[in-house]
């Protein structure tokens, strides 16, 4: 089914899946709004993520990020982050109002691509949440195993698939 043009597109799946890379390429090819949640939430927040992570807690940091994905606009291409899919709430109004594509990453191929960034406070735990979220990342609409592709290809493969 043809990606509808009031349906939000939205990409989720673990750090170093290339949800930041890949959104741009769409939202351009599509000619359509980007929204990226990290920078919605900095703007709520009024600070990095790191320090709301380190200063609020991840609850914060959590309940920032349902309130952006609640006020995502229809039509756009939206990087969701790491977690957002995975609350119960925003993945309920993910699947009824957007197309969700799950960009699946292999732990080898993460940490290829993020290396030790101090800007994702997530990081260290990277395996235990990848386990802990794919059950509900498989909830998506559409499923892209991205290793070993460019973000170029890994585009390519959404639009034909949608």
């Amino acid at each position: 089914m043809p990606l509808g043009s009031a349906e939000t597109l939205a990409l989720t799946g673990m750090m170093g899946s290339g949800k930041s890379t890949v959104a741009p390429l769409l939202a351009r090819w599509l000619g359509r709004r980007l929204v990226r949640l990290d920078d919605e939430i900095v703007r709520a927040a009024g600070k990095p993520i790191a320090r709301v992570f380190a200063e609020d807690g991840e609850g914060r940091f959590r309940a920032l990020e349902r309130a952006a994905v609640a006020a995502l606009p229809p039509g756009a291409v939206a990087d969701l982050g790491g977690g957002a899919f995975c609350d119960p709430h925003g993945a309920a109004r993910l699947l009824a109002t957007a197309r969700v594509v799950f960009l699946d990453v292999s732990a080898q191929e993460a940490a290829r691509r993020i290396g030790e960034d101090p800007a994702r406070p997530l990081a260290a735990r990277w395996e235990a949440l990848r386990a802990r979220r794919l059950p509900l990342y498989r909830r998506a609409h559409l499923t892209v195993h991205v290793d070993g592709m460019t973000p170029e290809a890994v585009a390519r493969r959404v639009l034909e698939s949608l």
